[in-house]
């Protein structure tokens, strides 16, 4: 008998935990049709390669830092040298630029170390895909990505390059004035 009423008092509590939460408003975000807001220092995004917005050339000068500094090694660029920049930022390119997305720990050293400014995380999801070639950010997707960051500026993370210098020359400043 006394497995019986444990039974019965288990199937209890269980309908009336489902009873007290019947009347609830439900929590469930519907996703596709209207996205959660993304935190301004939400640190998973995807990348970008960003765009003079002059000029519409690309920032990167294919120096490799990311690709030395990523501990994840996921990373891959050739260099090109090629005509000036109307820019200024010197002659070369980078001829491929491969980020490997289904195994980057999202530690952002490869925004922190870019002289240029040319590799940012982007504050968006990263679009689902349905094979791993789909995670393979390549150097197309990224300048897509940073023309997208360049037409909607609100996408832009709180880790740039730039906040990040201008954060560090703040800090040597209040240093030096103490």
């Amino acid at each position: 008998m006394s497995t019986l009423s444990a039974v019965l008092k288990g199937t209890v509590r269980a309908f009336g935990t489902t009873f007290r939460n019947f009347f609830r408003k439900p929590i469930t975000e519907k996703y596709p049709r209207s996205p959660r807001p993304i935190p301004r220092r939400w640190r998973g995004g995807t990348f970008a390669l960003t765009l003079d917005p002059e000029t519409r050339e690309e920032n990167c000068i294919g120096c490799r830092l990311c690709e030395y500094i990523c501990p994840s090694q996921i990373i891959s660029v050739k260099l090109r040298k090629g005509e000036p920049r109307a820019n200024g930022k010197g002659a070369t390119y980078a001829e491929s630029f491969h980020l490997n997305f289904q195994a980057c720990m999202q530690c952002e050293l490869c925004v922190q170390v870019c002289p240029t400014d040319a590799i940012v995380m982007v504050r968006s999801l990263h679009p689902a895909g349905a094979s791993r070639e789909d995670l393979i950010l390549t150097k197309e997707r990224l300048i897509q990505n940073g023309v997208r960051l360049l037409e909607q500026p609100e996408l832009q993370s709180e880790t740039t390059g730039n906040r990040i210098r201008a954060w560090m020359s703040a800090q040597a400043t209040e240093e030096a004035g103490s």
